[in-house]
């Protein structure tokens, strides 16, 4: 069977029974802590599917790598998908939850990279700009590359906005070269 599919089943199946439980919230940030330690520890996934490794030992693991902070519908799903076997699928698992979290509760994911900090009331700002667009709820991640020597770079649900200083120069650099045959 296709690990998408399975993967998607399950994602599905917990968001079904996580709002049912009014818990989706707190699974979701549980989801997103394991999905970062997916990228962040590259062992992670190679010790969950080890057959040395006992399920118990595994559902500890993901505990631990999912945060302290407990939720009994989260320990449930791990210990379903540790019984079945599945910790194999459990970074696709997130993914997709995440994904049908966002889509439910209208998450506008938001990158913003600049140049220099911004303040709390730009960022304020961005945050209602995007409230009032979209109508939901909004998740701005915020970074900092002096290599774009100025202006911003915007991501909104996978569209891009780059107003950097850096762009704006090769772009003139190109425009430059092609009318001087270069």
């Amino acid at each position: 069977m296709n690990r998408g599919i399975i993967s998607t089943r399950y994602a599905k199946a917990l968001l079904s029974y996580a709002l049912e439980k009014g818990a989706d919230e707190a699974v979701y940030l549980k989801m997103n802590q394991l999905s970062r330690c997916f990228f962040e520890v590259q062992e992670f996934e190679k010790t969950l599917s080890s057959p040395v490794v006992t399920a118990s030992d595994k559902f500890s693991i993901i505990r631990t790598a999912s945060g302290n902070l407990t939720s009994d519908e989260f320990d449930r799903f791990i210990n379903l998908v540790t019984r079945n076997n599945r910790e194999n699928l459990l970074r696709s698992i997130s993914l997709c939850y995440i994904k049908l979290y966002q889509k439910k509760k209208n998450v506008s994911i938001c990158n913003l990279i600049t140049a220099v900090p911004v303040t709390e009331e730009v960022e304020s700002k961005i945050s209602k700009m995007i409230i009032d667009k979209t109508h939901g709820t909004v998740e701005l991640k915020k970074s900092v590359n002096p290599g774009i020597l100025g202006g911003f770079i915007f991501e909104l649900n996978y569209n891009r906005l780059d107003a950097s200083v850096a762009t704006q120069l090769k772009r003139i650099k190109r425009q430059f070269e092609a009318i001087n045959n270069y």
